[in-house]
């Protein structure tokens, strides 16, 4: 009973500002519920658009010349592991740039032949020869280059060099492929490198000039996310609950408690422990004392170690010590009345 009746004294002292607090957040809420739904979070994606792909590839031929027992004359080979001097003298080398077929790619290719040798890691003589170089503009998807060699012309060449070098150090021939190309969105290059095995009777190249690469271009774009129900649906429980808060709150302050009323509830429900219900008595030779307040007549009791009694007709409060009758009532001229003093 406490409980509702402080409830009902706050109501009663503070209803006015309770109720403007409460719609208040309630508004407050309400409105960050509809804000939460009218501006869903925003963030940037980076996504890659236009992949574009770029390789190279080798391919070898040669036309048999010589005279040989392993292959008929006027024969091609192509793409074989090794060829052989007495037969296929010349070797032809087609390295074909892939690149892409929606669109017009400027493609510049180079194939240079270059003998090194080494000592330690480290070169100390280099001798290289421009085989071919072509600049194209296709798109059709591919640009081709291809160049014949003498291989014994190379053997021979590698021969005098490696004679005149000795033991010093290490020897070795490549073919070194240098592609550039160039679209609207990508300018790069491609660069590959495959040896050139030279025997006494044969050679062949021992690699296929392969590189590859793709050139992405990424775009930046904003996504909007649907807006967050649950958050909306708990901001808004929670602004209406405190509407009709206040609501209820000003519902109450217009039934016009009465302040003195509650004040006093509240204070019999405090002391209710030293309250007990009965009849004061009215004897002539009683002695009536008047006291201001309820809670001074407990403080009375309390001190006399006495209950204090409540009459319910006249609505009065007592303590009787003796001869002596300490009381308290609100309607003091009616007691006083009825005690005939």
């Amino acid at each position: 009973m406490t409980l509702g009746v402080r409830a009902k004294w706050v109501v009663a002292q503070y209803g006015v500002l309770i109720a403007v607090g409460f719609a208040v957040i309630g508004v407050l809420a309400v409105g960050g519920a509809w804000s939460v739904y009218a501006s869903p979070a925003t963030y940037e994606v980076t996504e890659p658009v236009d992949e574009q792909q770029f390789g190279t590839g080798l391919a070898t031929s040669a036309v048999v010349t010589g005279n040989s027992t392993l292959y008929e004359q006027g024969t091609t080979l192509r793409d074989r592991p090794a060829y052989f001097y007495n037969a296929t003298p010349d070797l032809t080398v087609g390295v074909t740039a892939s690149v892409p077929d929606d669109r017009e790619v400027a493609v510049d290719q180079r194939l240079v032949l270059r003998h090194v040798a080494e000592r330690g890691g480290a070169p100390f003589w280099e001798r290289q020869r421009v085989l071919a170089t072509s600049s194209d503009t296709v798109t059709d998807g591919e640009a081709t280059m291809n160049t014949t060699i003498d291989m014994q012309a190379v053997r021979r060449n590698v021969a005098e060099t490696r004679s005149a070098i000795g033991g010093i150090g290490s020897f070795r021939t490549e073919l070194h492929l240098q592609v550039e190309y160039t679209t609207e969105s990508a300018d790069d290059e491609l660069a590959a490198v495959s040896p050139i095995a030279l025997t006494d009777r044969a050679y062949w190249v021992d690699g296929d000039l392969t590189a590859n690469q793709s050139h992405t271009d990424e775009v930046t774009r904003e996504v909007t996310e649907s807006p967050n129900l649950g958050r909306t649906l708990l901001f808004g429980g929670f602004g209406g609950g405190f509407l009709l808060l206040a609501i209820g709150v000003a519902a109450l302050q217009r039934r016009e408690f009465d302040l003195e009323s509650i004040e006093m509830e509240l204070t019999r429900s405090r002391y209710e422990e030293w309250i007990s219900r009965g009849e004061i008595p009215t004897k002539a030779e009683k002695q009536y004392i008047t006291i201001d307040s309820l809670e001074d007549l407990v403080d009375i009791a309390i001190d006399s170690n006495k209950r204090v009694i409540y009459d319910t007709t006249y609505e009065t409060y007592g303590v009787v010590d003796g001869d002596d009758v300490y009381y308290y009532t609100e309607g003091a001229d009616e007691f006083g009345e009825w005690l005939e003093i």
